[in-house]
């Protein structure tokens, strides 16, 4: 089984459809394997645990990340003896101002340091972030974990928030560019129908509506600002209800605001979840079925809020993430503010609750045709290593204007 995934992982497979359909009858448990249910288990029952409970866990799980930094890891090492620490000195969360903040810009001018030198290359996976402050960050990140953890069971679970369970029927509407410039593609692997954001227009807007009526989508997750644009679309052309009805919505990568999750939710006839993250795997804040605040999540991650001298309102937030052994992130400055809420969720889960201050706005680049197309997350640290910065501008309709500060090594070929 472990290679017959591995096989269909490399892209093999997903030219023949016959066997990816061959592939998706394989039963769940086979496909997905004992650890990702055994860990879902875990959260399952970890989702309740008492706040000291909880604080016992990340303090666990803290020593260890802390002590294999110490050893492993060259920047942690060195910044360890210049501030004459030693990883027996953080015993618990209250002993994390000890270290000092970390920065993207030290993670950008130190990467190779931040490598842990137990893991070998095949066992990290490199990412980056989406660079939409124009600053993007390359970094390494544990294979393992990045199944199991952020885009695994943590998410699994949450989608269980919404009554979502693992094998049902979902689609996406976000940052997925499809061959041919098609609109849709669907993994009968995963039961999921892929629709393009890239591509979505007025005129095509009930395609869409369509391809979820075909597969009889009954959860949806995505961009809230694309939700909301295909939302008004179908509204416009006349559509008095929902193509599908769905059980939930998920909605990521950007603020969720009041006025799109109004227009979301009365059309489709379902609640919103919304989803708080970083790339850099950090943080997480999820929204239950209660629906009264974004959850830290305990196990994920360590939060700090700091005092903001330039906000009264909401404090600066400081991440350490539990799960990131290859590149560990300790004290990592998120550039986000927020603020922790003093009440406690009727959910009955202890996670504390607390809300964004601000909120992330996804750009838009307006077509010839006038239509919208996402660009926050075309990712030039994809294309070349050697940009620090890069900025989008736009003065006119189909035209878009790339601005790039050069790493000096970079070549002709990089353009």
């Amino acid at each position: 089984m472990k290679s017959l995934s591995n096989l269909y992982d490399t892209g093999i497979l997903l030219s023949k459809n016959s066997l990816k359909y061959a592939y998706s009858l394989i039963p769940l448990k086979w496909r997905l394997g004992k650890k990702f249910f055994r860990e879902l288990e875990f959260l399952e029952k970890s989702q309740w645990w008492s706040v000291q409970e909880l604080e016992q866990y990340q303090n666990d799980q803290l020593r260890k990340l802390v002590e294999h930094a110490y050893n492993n890891v060259p920047y942690y090492n060195r910044l360890f003896r210049d501030n004459r620490l030693s990883y027996s000195d953080i015993r618990t969360i209250h002993d994390l101002p000890k270290i000092p903040l970390l920065h993207k810009e030290t993670v950008k001018n130190n990467l190779s340091l931040f490598k842990a030198t137990n893991f070998k290359p095949n066992q990290m996976v490199k990412l980056n972030t989406s660079g939409t402050t124009g600053e993007p960050l390359i970094f390494y990140y544990n294979r393992r974990m990045r199944m199991l953890g952020f885009n695994g069971t943590f998410l699994w679970r949450h989608y269980g928030w919404g009554g979502h369970k693992v094998g049902e029927r979902r689609a996406t509407l976000s940052c997925w560019t499809i061959k041919g410039n098609r609109n849709f593609i669907y993994n009968p692997v995963n039961r999921l129908l892929v629709l393009s954001a890239y591509t979505l227009k007025h005129e095509n807007a009930e395609k869409y509506a369509d391809k979820m009526a075909k597969y009889q989508i009954e959860y949806l997750d995505g961009y809230p600002s694309s939700i909301e644009l295909l939302t008004s679309f179908l509204k416009e052309k006349g559509l008095k209800k929902p193509p599908v009805q769905l059980r939930a919505i998920f909605c990521w990568a950007e603020y969720l605001y009041d006025w799109q999750r109004k227009n979301i939710e009365t059309f489709w006839g379902c609640k919103c979840f919304d989803r708080y993250g970083l790339n850099e795997r950090v943080i997480w804040g999820l929204e239950c079925e209660k629906h009264e605040g974004l959850h830290l999540i305990s196990e994920f991650g360590i939060t700090e809020f700091m005092n903001d001298d330039s906000d009264k309102q909401f404090k600066r937030i400081i991440a350490t993430s539990l799960t990131n052994y290859a590149m560990p992130f300790i004290r990592y400055e998120t550039g986000d503010v927020g603020r922790l809420l003093e009440n406690k969720c009727s959910c009955g889960r202890n996670f504390p609750l607390f809300e964004l201050g601000g909120g992330r706005k996804r750009n838009f680049a307006i077509d010839k045709d006038g239509s919208y197309i996402p660009i926050a997350n075309i990712d030039i640290p994809n294309v070349s290593d050697h940009v620090s910065q890069f900025q989008f501008m736009q003065n006119k309709k189909g035209s878009l204007t790339l601005s790039i500060i050069k790493k000096s090594t970079f070549q002709d070929n990089d353009l």
